[in-house]
């Protein structure tokens, strides 16, 4: 996993619960990265993962909703630290169909080792847009918590319903983004 993963999440972790649990999460997991992380590094799955149960463990919130909490959060720094220029994207939903084809193109190009998850697309009814999400990482939480933070950064309201996991053994996620009118 990129490590501007990991520097995220540590920035949310340290601002929202303190420098302290930053420090016991480390100790707690015991992170081959000792917890030192650099944003062009790669590190493993692992060390996130184990943080976020720990994190779980500590707070008695679900993993899925840490992870969906992260994934808000982390959309602010992508979005600043984006590779390709989306100053010219006002919709949510042009932001959202660009993610595949445009936004994962350029970080592959800029880091051709990088594990990015796959995105599918197609209408629903009315206005909704149906993403299907696939992934190794099975990170889908997270993918909705993206999602959430790209509504905030264009101003748009939308739910979310996840009908399909790849938690529950389907080979992809299905994500139905409602927009409000």
């Amino acid at each position: 996993m990129q490590g501007s993963i990991f520097t995220a999440f540590s920035d949310m972790i340290i601002e929202k619960m303190g420098m302290e649990q930053w420090n016991e999460l480390i100790e707690k997991t015991e992170p081959a990265s000792q917890g030192m992380y650099t944003t062009g590094e790669q590190y493993a799955d692992s060390e996130l993962v184990n943080m976020v149960v720990v994190l779980s463990e500590k707070t008695g919130i679900e993993p899925e909703k840490l992870i969906q909490a992260f994934g808000q959060y982390l959309f602010t720094s992508l979005y600043a630290n984006c590779p390709t220029d989306v100053s010219n994207i006002k919709t949510l939903r042009e932001f959202l169909l660009s993610i595949h084809s445009v936004i994962h193109v350029e970080v592959k190009r800029l880091h051709p080792n990088a594990y990015l998850p796959k995105f599918e697309y197609e209408d629903g009814e009315g206005t909704d847009l149906i993403m299907y999400y696939s992934s190794k990482r099975k990170l889908c939480h997270a993918s909705i918590g993206l999602i959430y933070g790209a509504a905030k950064q264009f101003d748009e309201e939308i739910s979310i319903s996840h009908p399909e996991c790849m938690h529950t053994g389907k080979d992809r996620c299905k994500l139905v983004v409602k927009f409000k009118e």
